[in-house]
């Protein structure tokens, strides 16, 4: 046990160097997509396939920063005595958790009212802590009504408005967390949607995208609307209604993976965020398993909406934010069990106030 921590502890180290100086940023050069692809493809007994895309070459900066998003001094922070409890806890029976499938998804559950299987799409915007806890509490919500509400729940409105996070340029979870339990999100769909109030003002574009080249490196952040509609079809020009989360929930699956499984189970897609590494950025299927690349490029945040067994390998099915064009229709399968880019450390159930969504102020000076 204790040699687990000291280990753990050292990743930490590591990876707080990493934020704070220029140590891996030099790491993050230019390289060839068709070199990587060829020796990932070729890995003896991989279990994940990577492709090109439409990628000449991967400028790990610019991945960096228009595809990921959560800032990396905002990864939970490890310690010794946290592990020590977590393991003694993990012991404890789950209760139900013989009831829990081998194999589940809600990306497949074929939900009569609620659109589970949305896929969003960040663009070149490093918002991604922005999109994935909209994208869990639209679906909360809609489970928790049985489909009264199935609107999907505006990630341009936290984007955009969120205070002390930096837009398209990054952010931290628990500022979005506190902002959510505060004021809550208005509806909003995705770019050129129909759906909702406040609708994603970034045109999907790039790589990973069937439409379009993007007219610029980097997205520029829009304005805070406050709860103002950019969608000319919606029937309001202000929203009246909020949609707030009640708590967030620390389901950590480091030693066992029950609670968190139960969690999806029960209530809904739950949120995570990890490193993600160079090669992540090629994956196309299998169960992701990191090979390449010494340096994460950053933290991501994603939306966990299942798992499964394959060929004796566990793994966690997951919904990303790159467009359906990326990956398996837009998801990803990553390894579960062994904390496989510290994945199965930072998992957090939102859960949604309900019985109260109604009821908030819109936040002060942005109306």
């Amino acid at each position: 046990m204790l040699v687990s921590v000291i280990f753990l502890l050292l990743i930490v180290q590591q990876l707080a160097l990493c934020e704070h100086t220029d140590h891996c940023r030099a790491k993050h050069e230019k390289v060839k997509a068709i070199d990587m692809v060829r020796s990932i493809n070729k890995t003896p007994k991989i279990s994940w396939k990577a492709s090109t895309y439409k990628l000449k070459e991967i400028d790990m900066n610019l991945i960096a920063k228009t595809k990921l998003g959560v800032r990396m001094e905002d990864m939970r922070m490890m310690t010794s005595a946290k592990v020590q409890k977590l393991e003694k806890e993990s012991k404890k029976p789950t209760a139900n958790a013989t009831n829990i499938p081998e194999n589940f998804t809600w990306a497949n559950a074929n939900h009569a009212k609620c659109p589970l299987g949305t896929i969003r799409d960040q663009s070149n915007c490093g918002g991604c802590w922005a999109l994935a806890p909209a994208s869990v509490l639209s679906d909360k919500f809609c489970l928790k009504s049985n489909g009264t509400i199935t609107t999907p729940l505006s990630h341009q409105k936290l984007l955009s408005c969120v205070e002390n996070n930096y837009g398209c340029s990054g952010g931290y979870m628990r500022y979005v967390f506190d902002f959510l339990k505060q004021y809550g999100t208005i509806t909003g769909g995705e770019f050129d949607s129909d759906k909702g109030c406040q609708m994603y003002e970034i045109r999907p574009c790039g790589a990973f995208s069937s439409k379009m080249p993007c007219a610029f490196p980097e997205a520029f952040t829009p304005k805070c609307r406050g709860d103002r509609c950019n969608n000319e079809w919606y029937k309001y020009k202000t929203e009246k209604n909020h949609y707030k989360m009640l708590e967030y929930k620390w389901v950590p699956a480091f030693f066992s993976d029950d609670q968190a499984r139960q969690e999806i189970y029960e209530n809904g897609p739950i949120l995570a965020t990890f490193w993600v590494y160079p090669d992540f950025v090629l994956y196309k299927k299998g169960i992701y398993v990191h090979k390449m690349g010494w340096w994460p490029l950053g933290g991501h945040a994603v939306k966990v909406v299942g798992w499964g067994v394959e060929n004796d390998v566990k793994f966690w099915h997951v919904a990303n934010s790159w467009g359906e064009d990326w990956g398996e229709n837009g998801y990803f399968r990553i390894r579960r069990g062994t904390n496989e880019c510290n994945f199965d450390w930072n998992l957090t159930a939102l859960v949604p106030d309900y019985n109260n969504n109604n009821k908030t102020k819109s936040v002060s000076g942005t109306q």
